[in-house]
């Protein structure tokens, strides 16, 4: 198949007209292909209404099947039926770091869920060869879209690192090595060693590609286990305009779509308490789950935790009895469909 021309640089122009954004996959191949069945479109990436497609990042890791969900997504967007922003799993990937749920790319088996007794399913890279191409393909991608009325970044739109970005002519793992070397200048000016909570937080704050696949950073009021060890610096609600790096997202700005943060429907009644406890604080406290974020209820975060349905069937949960759910928001509808077929408008 051969491969359409797309606009260099890492920001990019979204599609016009009606589009379907695809919140954090992680794997779930079966999810996956149910939604885009209930979203209308062939295996071709067709669809009657002549909508999009376009993925918010973090398509692999922890499910039973990334090798499947990047064969699918890759084909619809060479076809130029879909578009896709990076997130920090590829990026990962990209950097050739080993992270909970990703090792399923050198072929190696890992156990992922928090009691640590058994091995998940995760199919492997098929090759070598596969997991060059797959390199080559995550490296080809932007890092966020645009249009007049709105953008998709996979965790945080923060202009400043934009501008850096946009201004930038590479490649992510170009502009994610040149940032690095910036941030690590000016932590060693300030005086600061590894270690030092400081630190931490100005190595993942000061890089703009680290900004916009995983977010603004701060200290933890307590060390929590998420992503397979202990933490102490936690992700910051950046919409809420009360971090020290004073982002402002205006209630007037264009709606950001993000995935990476893990809202979660209701648990089912059935699972056990300890089970549904979110690692760390909560992102989301007494917010519903298709609910916009920010004064100007201008950003919105599509992923309903389905990269935690490990956990589920190493518990023996029914599936989405975490709360779990692969969806998509519709626009310009602002309708939120998962892939199970319920659906929400975005309030």
């Amino acid at each position: 198949m051969a491969t359409r021309a797309t606009p260099p640089g890492l920001v990019r122009p979204l599609f016009d007209g009606p589009v379907d954004v695809v919140g954090d996959v992680h794997g779930e191949y079966g999810p996956l292909l149910e939604l885009l069945d209930r979203l209308g479109y062939d295996a071709t990436g067709n669809n009657k209404e002549n909508r999009r497609l376009v993925f918010v990042g973090d398509l692999v890791d922890r499910g039973p099947d990334s090798p499947g969900v990047i064969r699918v997504v890759r084909r619809l967007i060479e076809a130029g039926k879909a578009q896709m922003v990076l997130g920090n799993h590829e990026l990962n990937l990209l950097r050739g770091e080993r992270k909970h749920g990703n090792h399923w790319f050198w072929g190696e088996t890992e156990s992922i869920c928090k009691n640590q007794t058994r091995i998940s399913y995760q199919e492997t890279a098929p090759s070598e060869a596969w997991r060059r191409a797959t390199l080559k393909f995550f490296s080809s991608l932007p890092l966020a879209l645009e249009r007049s009325d709105c953008r998709v970044v996979h965790a945080c739109w923060k202009s400043s690192s934009i501008d850096n970005l946009r201004s930038f002519d590479g490649n992510p793992i170009d502009a994610y090595r040149f940032f690095e070397a910036e941030a690590c200048r000016t932590i060693s000016e300030a005086g600061l060693v590894e270690g030092d909570i400081r630190y931490d937080i100005m190595y993942q704050n000061q890089n703009p590609v680290r900004v916009v696949t995983s977010g603004l950073e701060f200290q933890s009021q307590a060390p929590f286990f998420s992503g397979g060890k202990w933490r102490e610096v936690d992700r910051c609600r950046w919409w809420d305009n009360d971090t020290d790096d004073k982002i402002t997202y205006e209630p007037n700005d264009p709606l950001c779509i993000i995935g990476h943060y893990w809202r979660r429907f209701p648990a089912h009644e059935e699972v056990p308490q300890e089970l549904t406890k979110v690692s760390g604080p909560s992102l989301f406290p007494c917010v519903d789950p298709c609910s916009a974020l920010g004064a100007g209820k201008n950003i919105m975060c599509v992923d309903w935790s389905v990269g935690i349905r490990y956990e589920e069937r190493g518990n023996g949960c029914p599936m989405g009895g975490l709360g779990t759910a692969l969806g998509a928001l519709r626009l310009p509808e602002r309708e939120v469909i998962l892939h199970d077929g319920r659906k929400y408008n975005m309030n």
